[in-house]
């Protein structure tokens, strides 16, 4: 689209009479910039680490692989996520989703997660004042692992599951 010199010449008039404003307006419009400039970034930020390939994600020591589960949980509509200390009782990362608070138990594994991980963040449970109890893991879980978890109504999320909540939006 072609300007008029008449109107460009307008607006340096304008800006020359009215500097002082001017100087607030530009001010407004480099900060508006700056900001989005930075979501942007944090966008992509987020995305590169969302989209790790499960490859990935074998590779992981147990701490980044708790804060990564900690952002996919983000992503699922969980809010108020925390990760516990070292010393956890059994619960890694605690986080609230419609009002119910989560323990959540963190495993990577290479081999079968067995029932010990069930046990430890149902018994955890009490110590956070939780009311539900989740395992995650980049493994699946063995059969005595399942049936406790049916028992205690714990929610059990295998490597199947953990790459369906990096694709969906809400899980």
């Amino acid at each position: 689209m072609r300007r008029s010199p008449m109107l460009i010449f307008l607006m340096i008039i304008l800006t020359v009479a009215y500097w002082q404003y001017a100087q607030y307006v530009l001010a407004l419009i480099v900060i508006f910039y700056i900001v989005r400039l930075i979501a942007r970034v944090y966008q992509f930020a987020r995305r590169i680490i969302t989209n790790l390939r499960l490859s990935d994600v074998d590779m992981m020591d147990g701490l980044v692989f708790e804060k990564y589960v900690a952002n996919l949980l983000k992503q699922q509509g969980y809010s108020n996520i925390s990760l516990t200390e070292q010393y956890d009782y059994g619960v890694d990362i605690i986080a609230t989703r419609d009002g119910i608070c989560w323990g959540i138990q963190v495993k990577r594994h290479s081999g079968l997660v067995k029932a010990d991980a069930v046990r430890q963040v149902v018994t955890g449970l009490r110590v956070y004042e939780c009311d539900r109890a989740m395992v995650v893991t980049n493994s699946v879980f063995s059969r005595v692992a399942i049936q406790l978890a049916k028992s205690n109504e714990c929610v059990l999320v295998d490597r199947s599951e953990l790459a369906r909540m990096k694709t969906d939006l809400k899980w």
